[in-house]
């Protein structure tokens, strides 16, 4: 498989021919030990009004400032790292995960599809297994939740299993922002969100919301959160007391 062939345009045409169904699942996988959950996280169940906020691709130079929008704002969130990222980071930003509401995923350390898919050795596990280290080592956080590049539909059932077998957990989304698409946007990028869960809210299931460490998600944010709560949704991270997980291999 190569790179080209792996594109946001395809994932979005996966993810529209594999649409969630059904009720929360709290019996699909085992629940991660590695992050604690914190007082600051809400307590309420989790059903059809939950929110997962999930960022990709960061620590980028943006991550102190959604740090602090999602502080202001009184939510949890999952960030999903890349390990060439994280040689990068800001140290005093990372540091802020530590006793938070915050929660951390793996996101790969090349991001490469070529590598990552690859038919002769992936790198998939590998590198996942590599960057959960260094984040362990940076941060003192310990995880094994996945976001996989281009979503979990790229993963062989061969390679799926095995990464099941390895204790991790893989997360994909049921709405994806597009962030992405409209770079330069971020009111598209509202709209994106807040249409979707529309269309999603007959279903009566957890929204798990597609970002990504861009300014104009910085800057939607605030109002996709507000008014998110203005409809009588509540927040949460995904960590080991969480029992709902999503992806396109067995959803």
């Amino acid at each position: 498989m190569t790179s080209k062939a792996i594109t946001h345009d395809t994932v979005t045409k996966s993810v529209e021919q594999k649409q969630p169904s059904g009720k929360v699942d709290s019996k699909s996988e085992t629940k991660p030990k590695q992050q604690n959950e914190k007082p600051n996280q809400t307590s309420e169940k989790i059903d059809g009004r939950t929110v997962f906020l999930t960022f990709d691709d960061g620590p980028s130079p943006h991550f102190n400032q959604f740090i602090d929008t999602l502080t202001n704002e009184k939510v949890p969130a999952t960030f999903f790292f890349i390990g060439n990222n994280l040689q990068h980071a800001n140290k005093d930003a990372l540091a802020r995960l530590k006793n938070s509401p915050f929660r951390v995923g793996l996101h790969s350390y090349t991001h490469d599809a070529k590598l990552l898919y690859r038919k002769q050795n992936p790198t998939f596990l590998p590198e996942m297994k590599k960057l959960s280290k260094e984040i362990q080592s940076l941060t003192g956080i310990s995880t094994k939740l996945i976001r996989a590049p281009y979503g979990s539909t790229y993963l062989t059932d061969a390679a799926y299993q095995k990464v099941k077998r390895e204790g991790y957990h893989v997360l994909d989304w049921n709405i994806d922002s597009n962030d992405w698409r409209y770079k330069d946007n971020s009111t598209r990028v509202v709209q994106s969100v807040l249409s979707q869960a529309k269309t999603l809210k007959s279903q009566n299931i957890p929204l798990i919301i597609l970002f990504h460490e861009r300014p104009n998600t910085l800057k939607a944010l605030p109002t996709i959160i507000q008014e998110l709560k203005k409809q009588g949704y509540h927040f949460k991270s995904f960590d080991a007391s969480t029992p709902y997980y999503h992806n396109f291999k067995e959803h």
